[in-house]
């Protein structure tokens, strides 16, 4: 199965879009009270407005980031306003964290081994 759309709701896609573009994600297309599209090698990734339709069934995603330095990506999120736990070692495969976006959703940063 391919993933092709990911959305995330938020009070505030503005804030949210500013925080994501401070991630280093480009916007590809914005409404800034309904939805803004950001350009992803993977898939589309938008953010939705409190007014448009999210299905309840998309509330439980997780958005996996891969990076190459785990400490700066959790220094550049929290310094965006993001809530960052604990880096969770895990074992040969690498070491993940998970952050709470200023909207609340959940996010991971994922360093591989080596």
């Amino acid at each position: 199965m391919k993933l092709k759309q990911v959305y995330l709701t938020a009070n505030d896609p503005k804030r949210l879009a500013e925080f994501y573009e401070g991630l280093g994600l480009k916007v590809r297309f914005a409404d800034s009270d309904k939805w803004i599209q950001f350009v992803s090698d993977a898939a589309a990734f938008c953010v939705a407005g409190p007014t448009e339709s999210v299905s309840e069934q998309l509330q439980d995603a997780v958005l996996v980031f891969d990076v190459d330095n785990l400490e700066a990506a959790m220094q550049r999120a929290a310094a965006a306003g993001a809530r960052v736990d604990t880096v969770r070692d895990m074992a040969s495969h690498g070491r993940a964290v998970k952050v709470r976006d200023p909207g609340g959703n959940v996010i991971q940063f994922y360093q591989a081994a080596g």
